[in-house]
C-alpha cells in the first residue's frame, strides 16, 4: 500500500512538472518590439561600426528569425542578420531599452540592434 502511494506521488509530482515547464517556455521572450529609435553596431575582428537610424520593418524581431536592417526612411540594406538573443534593459531615465543579438550576413561574429522603448515579446505572439 505504501509503495503503491509512492509511485502515485512520484507519477503526480514528475506529472506537474511537466505541465509547469510546458507553460513557463510559453512565458519566454521570443521576440523585441519597440517604438523609439534604433541603430546599430556592427562587429567585426578589426573595427565597431555603428550605424544610427536604422529601421527593421514592424519593429519587431523573433529569436531564430532572418531580418533586413535597413537605412531609415529608405529600402536600402544596409545588413541582413539571424537573430540569436535578446537582452533587455531601462537606462538611467526609465526609457526601456533592448539589444538584439545575432549574425551578420555570412559572418560568425554577433553584431546588435539597439533599440529604444522596447519591450519582450513573450510565446508564441
Amino acid at each position: 500500500m505504501i509503495t503503491e502511494l509512492k509511485k502515485k506521488t512520484k507519477y503526480l509530482i514528475f506529472s506537474l512538472l511537466v505541465f509547469l515547464i510546458s507553460c513557463s517556455s510559453s512565458d519566454e521572450n521570443k521576440g523585441a518590439a519597440w517604438k523609439g529609435p534604433a541603430d546599430f553596431m556592427y562587429v567585426t575582428k578589426e573595427k565597431m561600426e555603428m550605424s544610427y537610424s536604422v529601421d527593421v520593418i514592424g519593429q519587431k524581431m523573433y529569436l531564430d528569425g532572418f531580418y533586413e536592417v535597413l537605412k531609415k526612411g529608405t529600402e536600402k540594406v544596409i545588413y541582413r542578420i539571424k537573430v540569436t538573443d535578446l537582452e533587455f534593459g531601462t537606462r538611467e531615465d526609465g526609457v526601456s531599452f533592448c539589444r538584439v543579438w545575432g549574425t551578420v550576413d555570412d559572418s560568425t561574429i554577433e553584431s546588435y540592434l539597439l533599440a529604444q522603448e522596447c519591450l519582450p515579446v513573450q510565446g508564441d505572439n
